[in-house]
């Protein structure tokens, strides 16, 4: 099985935008510790400050299934409720071309 590439997309709510910045930040180190993470780099918007994406890119579906599961992760995902105004998320394989 093929790695398995994610694509997030997080816009903060108005006037949340700093705050949402220094919750993505937290996330970065502990998830590109984890055994399965081959990939996992924060983004942010250039016409858009508001507009952050998470590029990540993991081993397999059991990677991923561990990563969620996590502490550091859970608690990401609460301290990030009442800052964000929408989320988009894209698993993604590779085609071959």
């Amino acid at each position: 099985m093929s790695a398995i590439s994610i694509t997030a997309i997080l816009q903060a709510k108005p006037g949340k935008e700093q705050l949402l910045y220094q919750e993505l930040v937290k996330a970065v180190t502990p998830s590109r510790s984890e055994e399965g993470c081959i990939k996992y780099v924060l983004h942010q918007s250039i016409e858009n400050k508001a507009v952050f994406v998470f590029y990540e890119i993991w081993k397999d579906e059991e990677s991923i299934n561990f990563h969620i599961e996590t502490d550091h992760y859970k608690q990401f995902r609460r301290n990030i409720e009442g800052l964000i105004e929408s989320r988009q998320v894209y698993r993604l394989q590779e085609v071959d071309s």
